[in-house]
């Protein structure tokens, strides 16, 4: 990617093509569960089919650095069912692949080299020690999100080519290919309030890991992606704990003061989750509000689905929007 191509609201972490062609179809997966989406065409997009299939403990096991798919047939068999329920979008698909896969870092730089190869030698080096596999193994994708005299901010995002390799070939049953790929909390982020002039920190939690992003302004200041110890008990006690550290850290390390709060939890994490977190940042926490009326044209059986799952989705049509 261009590191000066830093037009769209939303980070590309690959686009294949013009970024601001939003593909006809989306999937998602992550390890409990995948969605998929298809749009209607037209300046502006309308969802049109949506299909949600749950996943087995086991089949897919997220990871920075091995293979992530352990039983290739139940999630061939989920995949097929996805397929089969929103149709084959043109053959150009975006997709969303778990947030633990995915290295994000913000990098800041005095002024930056004017040859490619040598900008991705640096990013590799400064980001090695974070990544969890060999530097020269990882996928980049970087731009700039702030510059000033003296300081450029870079969004860098690395993922392991193997594992990319390894979820770009589950779009085999749609017959497509991938234009867009992104980690799933980075299409979350046009859905945060753009008249907001303080830091809004996202508290993320799906299929067991929870991503904490701060956004001041339209830059990201801060992303920490990591695995619930306790998947399957309470778990509002470890999140509440992260969404604390990232506040506190956003404030000691960036001076950004947390002036807004969010939460999006697919499923939907119960009662207790916001309250807790409001009553630990000291400020209200609201859910993410997902668009007006955007699942009007699914069906009534599709439309529960994008109420619990279909945040990122609004995501996309939301940045596809800003872009019109």
């Amino acid at each position: 990617m261009d590191p000066k191509d830093s037009k769209q609201k939303l980070p590309a972490f690959i686009a294949r093509e013009s970024r601001r062609s939003l593909p006809a179809g989306l999937i998602e997966i992550e390890s409990e569960f995948v969605v998929g989406a298809r749009w209607g065409g037209g300046a502006s997009p309308a969802l049109r089919r949506m299909a949600v299939a749950g996943l087995d403990p086991g089949i897919l096991d997220p990871s920075p650095a091995q293979s992530n798919v352990k039983q290739p047939e139940g999630l061939s068999q989920a995949l097929g069912k996805i397929s089969k329920a929103v149709g084959n979008g043109g053959g150009r698909y975006g997709l969303l692949i778990p947030d633990v896969v995915v290295r994000v870092s913000v990098l800041n730089f005095e002024a930056l080299p004017a040859k490619a190869k040598e900008l991705e030698a640096l990013i590799r080096w400064k980001i090695k020690d974070s990544l969890g596999f060999p530097a020269e193994e990882a996928h980049l994708s970087y731009q700039i999100i702030h510059q000033e005299p003296s300081r450029i901010e870079l969004l860098v995002v690395a993922v392991n080519q193997a594992v990319l390799a390894e979820y770009e070939s589950l779009l085999e049953p749609f017959r497509g290919r991938a234009f867009l790929i992104l980690p799933t909390t980075m299409a979350l982020l046009p859905l945060l309030s753009e008249a907001e002039a303080g830091g809004q920190l996202l508290t993320h939690v799906c299929s067991g890991y929870v991503t904490h992003a701060v956004v001041e302004g339209e830059r990201l200041r801060f992303w920490r992606s990591r695995r619930l110890a306790w998947p399957e008990g309470d778990q509002t006690a470890e999140i509440v704990s992260e969404a604390a550290r990232a506040a506190a850290s956003a404030r000691d390390r960036m001076g950004v003061e947390i002036a807004r709060a969010w939460c999006c939890a697919r499923p939907a994490a119960g009662d207790r989750l916001n309250p807790a977190l409001s009553e630990a940042l000291g400020l209200p926490v609201e859910n993410l509000p997902c668009g007006a009326n955007l699942e009007q044209p699914l069906s009534a059986e599709e439309r529960p689905l994008f109420a619990a799952f279909g945040a990122p989705l609004a995501g996309l049509l939301a940045n596809c929007g800003k872009l019109s």
